[in-house]
């Protein structure tokens, strides 16, 4: 069993992250990859994913599923363990968001976000943590929000699914522990394409943008690169940490 006030070594870690295709999961695993981590890159866009791998180099490997799909988790997962020799760490970062109205919100629409954001974080746990608690060591962290514990008009599906995220973290952290710890952030607005790319469907992009970063108690966006270090906190030197769901939202969540 992992002696449990040692933290784990960064330099012999095997590191999967899922959504490692850009903002959040793509800050993660080159952080992860920059401190001599390996590191496996899950997503749905393999051009996007072969881009990230050579900027991180010949320690990165690329699988292409879509974590929605529990089949497709359970062979990458695999896959990830056979290619590294193992499992250390497990980051949960993939997601999809979208403004919907209530009375536009259709089954299927309400279906993907659930899938895809707590579905998927799911399947994902639920295969490296096997796999862990047999080793007797590990870390899992998912990415969950600042909507977890605040709602939000128009994101209905995203902040229940968000919300699923945090209340499965604490799950997950009194069965798997002492063996495996499992950890969530909670990140407030973060500049990432997919938050751009709603930004620029306004009809104002500089106004929406100066809009959402008025939300924030410190007036700006997270870079990805924050969040990152977060997540590489809670898997790494956080050691008596388990279950915990860390706000790191620029103070949305403070009032």
């Amino acid at each position: 069993m992992m002696d449990r006030n040692q933290p784990l070594r960064t330099g012999s870690l095997r590191v999967l992250v899922t959504g490692a295709s850009s903002g959040v999961g793509e800050a993660t695993a080159k952080l992860f990859a920059r401190r001599g981590a390996r590191v496996a890159l899950l997503g749905r866009r393999p051009e996007e994913l072969q881009r990230v791998a050579a900027d991180i180099g010949t320690d990165a490997h690329t699988l292409v599923a879509d974590v929605s799909d529990a089949g497709a988790v359970r062979n990458a997962v695999r896959s990830a363990i056979h290619v590294m020799g193992g499992l250390d760490v497990a980051v949960n970062a993939a997601g999809v968001a979208g403004h919907v109205a209530l009375e536009n919100l259709s089954d299927d629409h309400w279906h993907e976000v659930l899938q895809t954001n707590l579905s998927g974080t799911f399947y994902v746990a639920r295969e490296a943590a096997l796999h862990m608690r047999r080793a007797g060591r590990g870390a899992i962290v998912n990415v969950a929000s600042d909507l977890a514990s605040v709602g939000a008009a128009g994101l209905v599906h995203y902040c229940a699914a968000k919300a699923g995220v945090v209340g499965l973290t604490k799950a997950l952290a009194l069965e798997l522990a002492p063996s495996v710890r499992v950890n969530a952030v909670c990140p407030g607005p973060i500049d990432t394409p997919m938050v751009r790319a709603g930004l620029s469907a306004a009809p104002d992009p500089l106004a929406a943008l100066a809009s959402k970063e008025g939300t924030v108690p410190l007036n700006r966006l997270a870079d990805p690169e924050e969040v990152a270090a977060a997540i590489y906190f809670l898997a790494v030197e956080g050691t008596f940490a388990t279950g915990t769901s860390m706000a790191f939202d620029g103070g949305t969540t403070a009032a």
